[in-house]
């Protein structure tokens, strides 16, 4: 009713009114709006004895997890999917121009190629599509990749644009060939289901590959741009607290890993799996709840400022889990231990502004540099003075050979922008920002970067951006070459 009277004019337009009529903030508050959406059940390569099978879904995903029910209630049409999570976004009042787009189920590296440019087809016409009362899925096309392309570049402009996109693999399928396989379909963010570094335990859970894998994936993907995010599975079968502690150590102690983001998915025992058979038979026990709880408060110690916890725990309805922790609102719990315990987490999104009113001059310039086996890393954020808010951040990749052995051309001589971001509440383009968004942090951000390259001697600078976000680079001097903006310097 306040959107029909705003529209004929009968009311003017109230930021506030319309915050405190918003459902559900939190699906906002990060700037941008999070689609997720299932591919189809296919085979899947591996054979981990931890996954559970459900017919119905894609390999360890079950049916009853929100997003799983959503897709299966649309028979995991992905056009379906999106348009219906965008009207009950829309509905809930949520701004919907800037989606980031999150492809879950199975092994995305390993579906028949043509399955996933259909299903990306899917995505970018119902994005395209949605407020228009247009229906795309009509219109006829020979090529599916020329066609692709076409729904990427009317995407550009539309008025659901596809910030990031991301998808689910395994390390040991990430290659060159891939790598540009992704690009083309206009991926920014890999999810990799590393789960531990401990080889033996790798191997007695069945993971089939091993931490060289992880290793080298991780920076063949970070050398294309991609951001990287780890899944990472404390309490399987052969690990223990020290050694799921000290592995949290080992991600960000070292130049071999160093991931941009993590899922933390405890181990959980489930039915249809093989570990609920070791489990029944007495062969694992799960860690109870205070366990948990003591490893879970060590990791989140040990995660730096430039890296982001998405979860840490999965959405799995109680009624599946047959052994391991039933606490479906584990982060909360860790807020609270943080303040019972005196102890602080000081991941982005712990610090996050969220909700915040933001006055610029309160934001000052932060950097961390730290290494990887081919590069430099510069996290450049801004954050207020007691490093508790953050507003912004970009990352920037400074390769040791800059660039010179690139799997793409367009990349050698070049720096890399493999992120930036701005948060606080989701703001559409076209308004101006009181708030986190649209105040000037990111263009700051974006100069900085450029200087700093500039001075580290490259002669251009590459942003794998996603496709919603290609004008917003343009108006910055930047044009696209390949699936990537270039800017000389």
């Amino acid at each position: 009713m306040y959107r029909e009277m705003v529209e004929e004019g009968v009311e003017e337009r109230n930021v506030e009114a319309e915050l405190a009529m918003r459902k559900i903030k939190t699906k906002s508050n990060s700037g941008v709006a999070v689609v997720s959406l299932l591919t189809k059940p296919f085979a899947c390569p591996g054979r981990c004895t931890y996954c559970p099978t459900d017919v119905s879904m894609p390999k360890s995903y079950l049916a009853k997890e929100p997003a799983a029910a959503r897709a299966l209630l649309n028979d995991f049409d992905p056009y379906m999917q999106i348009t219906n999570r965008l009207k009950a976004l829309e509905m809930n009042g949520h701004p919907i121009d800037k989606i980031e787009m999150i492809v879950i189920g199975g092994t995305w590296s390993f579906y028949h190629p043509a399955y996933q440019e259909e299903f990306l087809i899917g995505c970018y016409q119902a994005c395209n599509d949605h407020g228009t009362g247009e229906d795309s899925r009509t219109e006829p096309y020979a090529d599916r990749l020329e066609y692709l392309r076409e729904l990427q570049d009317r995407n550009e402009r539309a008025r659901c644009r596809i910030i990031g996109l991301s998808i689910e693999t395994r390390p040991d399928y990430i290659t060159e060939y891939e790598i540009k396989r992704l690009r083309m379909l206009g991926v920014t963010k890999v999810e990799v289901g590393v789960q531990h570094l401990d080889d033996a335990v790798l191997k007695l859970v069945k993971r089939d590959m091993t931490n060289a894998r992880i290793k080298r994936a991780t920076e063949m993907l970070r050398n294309a741009g991609f951001k990287v995010v780890y899944h990472m599975m404390p309490d399987l079968p052969g690990s223990t607290k020290e050694r799921d502690i000290s592995m949290f150590d080992d991600l960000f102690s070292g130049e071999e890993y160093q991931p941009d983001m993590l899922k933390i998915y405890p181990c959980m025992v489930l039915e249809n799996s093989e570990l609920y058979d070791t489990w029944k038979e007495g062969g694992y026990t799960p860690y109870s709840d205070e366990e948990l709880i003591e490893v879970m408060r060590e990791e989140k110690k040990r995660i730096p400022p430039y890296v982001r916890v998405l979860r840490v725990y999965r959405d799995i309805p109680a009624d599946y889990i047959k052994a391991g922790s039933k606490i479906s609102n584990l982060r909360q719990v860790m807020d609270e231990d943080m303040k019972k315990n005196g102890w602080r987490c000081r991941c982005i999104r712990c610090r996050e502004i969220r909700e915040a009113k933001v006055r610029p001059e309160d934001f000052s310039l932060s950097d961390i540099s730290y290494r990887t086996k081919s590069g430099i890393e510069m996290f450049l954020s801004y954050e207020n003075q007691e490093r508790s808010q953050l507003a912004s951040f970009i990352r920037l990749r400074l390769p040791d050979d800059h660039g010179e052995h690139a799997i793409f051309p367009v990349l050698r001589g070049a720096a890399l922008i493999r992120e930036l971001h701005t948060y606080g509440r989701h703001t559409p383009i076209k308004d101006g920002g009181t708030q986190g968004q649209h105040v000037g942090f990111g263009r700051r951000l974006l100069a900085e970067a450029e200087r700093i390259a500039k001075e580290y001697g490259y002669e251009t600078m590459a942003v794998i951006s996603g496709i919603g976000v290609r004008e917003y680079y343009r108006k910055n001097g930047y044009r696209l070459e390949g699936t990537y903006m270039i800017k000389n310097l």
